[in-house]
């Protein structure tokens, strides 16, 4: 192993996840914030169809829409592809995976104030699956996560692996019902490792801060680089706000997420 102790491993294979704390320092993170920040100071008409914007309707006021994550990044963007290759995420993902990864996504989650959760479900469930057979998902913390803002929680001891709903569908509710989530509280630079099986879920944002992450999937180098394969489908499938028509409708799980959270 690289980076990563036998009871790391160990707790990965019991729990279905794992936090390492403090893996980037405060230098680092205070640097990706201002890149953060680049990206939030963009109106909804500055986007030019590179990055991939997406914006939803606000929980605590529906009049306005507010950005929620960008996608599609790293190809206009050279601090974060760099960032993408660090051996402070390779090093612990490899020894999770067993051997060399590529990136298969990157996305910048803003939770701002207002910004909705999602149901319960797993990461598989978008067909990730037609493209290789395995991802590992590493969360990145960029601003504090908190119960209130509506922090990742994730169903631990749940090690399937294996879809357990039918595509583009949360889990369903009775089942989720059995399952232990726990609030992933984390501090800048602390980081979190699951992979696409494991089933996690998110509340609202109803407090005043937001609550920024960055999520990084990757796949098995020998199941080849897939990344841009997958965007085309993406783009096509969800496009951004700015490439959608007027008719455009969100996927299931999404829709599910809205009606969920509003109606609770």
């Amino acid at each position: 192993m690289k980076s990563l102790t036998n009871e790391d491993i160990s707790v990965f294979k019991k729990n279905g996840y794992l936090i390492k704390r403090k893996v980037f320092n405060d230098n680092e993170i205070t640097e990706i914030v201002k890149w953060i920040y680049e990206y939030q100071n963009n109106s909804q008409s500055d986007w030019e169809g590179k990055e991939n914007a997406y914006y939803e309707t606000s929980v605590i006021d529906n009049n306005i829409r507010i950005l929620s994550r960008i996608e599609k990044f790293i190809d206009y963007h050279e601090g974060f592809k760099e960032f993408t290759l660090s051996r402070k995420l390779l090093d612990p993902l490899e020894d999770l995976v067993g051997e060399e990864c590529v990136l298969f996504k990157e996305k910048i989650n803003l939770k701002q104030s207002g910004g909705n959760g999602f149901r319960a479900h797993q990461d598989i469930v978008s067909r990730w699956d037609d493209f290789a057979s395995y991802f590992m998902n590493i969360f990145i913390t960029v601003d504090e996560c908190t119960i209130e803002n509506g922090c990742l929680e994730i169903a631990k001891g749940f090690t399937k692996k294996e879809l357990i709903t039918e595509y583009d569908t949360p889990i369903d509710e009775e089942m989720e019902k059995m399952m232990e989530f726990i609030p992933c509280l984390t501090s800048p630079g602390d980081i979190i490792f699951f992979d696409c099986f494991i089933p996690h879920r998110s509340k609202a944002n109803l407090s005043n801060s937001q609550r920024r992450n960055i999520y990084l999937t990757y796949n098995k180098k020998s199941e080849g680089d897939k990344r841009l394969e997958y965007l085309k489908r993406k783009e096509k499938e969800m496009p951004p706000d700015n490439k959608r028509d007027k008719n455009f409708e969100d996927s299931p799980i999404h829709e599910a997420k809205y009606k969920e959270t509003k109606n609770s």
